[in-house]
């Protein structure tokens, strides 16, 4: 043979044979979905190199009918765009979910618009649908497509919806509706969002249940999350001005709390003395104000690994989960709601 005939392609059995090892030993070295020991992942490499293999996605892509490639698509209006750029929940969330698919080898596609026609081309293999609204058109079309798809932080009108990681929210509001009780607060007031998602309906189902069990006139708020903090100061100095100051107030989003403090200074009320504020996620809105705001961190990080973690187990062929996975936020008790004395 001259030194330019083409040499025989090397295939992922000639690596498992020279290895010693099995052909699915091989691939779960090189795509990272299946554990295997150290030394056996070496000896793999090392067989490879030695026989020039490389994998081709191409055709693994073929032999296994995926594309190798996991969709996201965040619900709420403005998590990508908009007033709330930059927001701290979307992008602890975004980050991290793209940095455990890279850690499986895996790529990640943000799908902006599941009904734009060139949305059906991108070749997901399964897809996340992050905090979906109540009986979410995006969901039902995923499922109608037959698409493998775990849902992040549940779709209020489908609460059994196996393939969910969740968080408890009302457990959240009830300990802090517990916690300005326990301070001395009767008239506690919730600042909720608009958006029909189960951050929100989950609050004011806890608020107004918590508040009839303990026999406290419940008054919820509205005001959209893109209003952002700016929004949230010009509605309350109006009410707080013409109704008077609650004992407390519980916002949904951290930046409406920050705007809920920034109008009680305006009028002259102390934080925490007068006026008790929390909100019902946490980022530096709430954290470097002063004084600090107690706030609810949504373990953005474990929800987003829970989440990719759930999906893998899907396309994997695992059976289906008894009951969806819940996960409880934590509370961080901070200077806003630490009450020195009250008149």
């Amino acid at each position: 043979m001259s030194d330019g005939a083409a040499r025989p392609r090397v295939t992922i059995r000639d690596v498992a044979t020279s290895a010693g090892v099995s052909i699915s030993t091989v691939s779960h070295a090189f795509s990272g979905r299946r554990s295997i020991s150290e030394s056996t992942r070496v000896r793999v490499m090392t067989a490879a190199a030695e026989l020039g293999y490389t994998a081709d996605p191409s055709a693994r892509s073929l032999r296994t009918g995926r594309s190798g490639l996991l969709g996201m698509i965040l619900r709420p209006r403005d998590a990508a765009h908009g007033s709330h750029e930059g927001s701290e929940t979307f992008t602890r969330f975004s980050g991290t979910v793209a940095t455990e698919v890279l850690d499986h080898k895996l790529g990640l596609v943000h799908v902006p618009d599941l009904f734009d026609p060139t949305a059906s081309q991108v070749p997901m293999d399964g897809c996340l649908v992050a905090f979906p609204y109540g009986s979410d058109p995006v969901l039902a079309e995923l499922r109608r497509r037959d698409l493998p798809v775990v849902v992040v932080d549940d779709d209020p009108d489908l609460p059994d919806f196996p393939w969910t990681v969740r968080l408890d929210h009302g457990a959240a509001v009830r300990r802090l509706l517990d916690g300005f009780s326990d301070r001395g607060a009767e008239r506690i007031w919730l600042l909720s969002g608009t958006e029909d998602n189960a951050w929100n309906r989950h609050a004011r189902r806890a608020y107004a249940e918590w508040a009839e069990s303990a026999g406290i006139p419940a008054r919820i708020l509205s005001l959209y999350e893109g209003e952002g903090r700016d929004g949230a100061r010009a509605l309350f100095e109006s009410i707080l001005a013409t109704d008077g100051a609650p004992h407390g107030v519980i916002a949904s989003a951290s930046r409406s709390a920050a705007g809920v403090a920034d109008a009680a200074t305006a009028l002259g009320l102390r934080i925490p003395d007068d006026l008790m504020v929390a909100a019902l996620t946490d980022s530096a809105h709430v954290r470097e104000y002063e004084p600090a705001i107690t706030a609810v961190d949504l373990r953005l990080e474990e929800l987003s690994r829970a989440a990719v973690q759930l999906l893998l187990s899907r396309l994997d062929g695992a059976p289906e989960p008894a009951a969806p996975v819940t996960l409880e936020p934590v509370l961080h008790w901070r200077a806003s709601t630490a009450i020195s004395g009250r008149p």
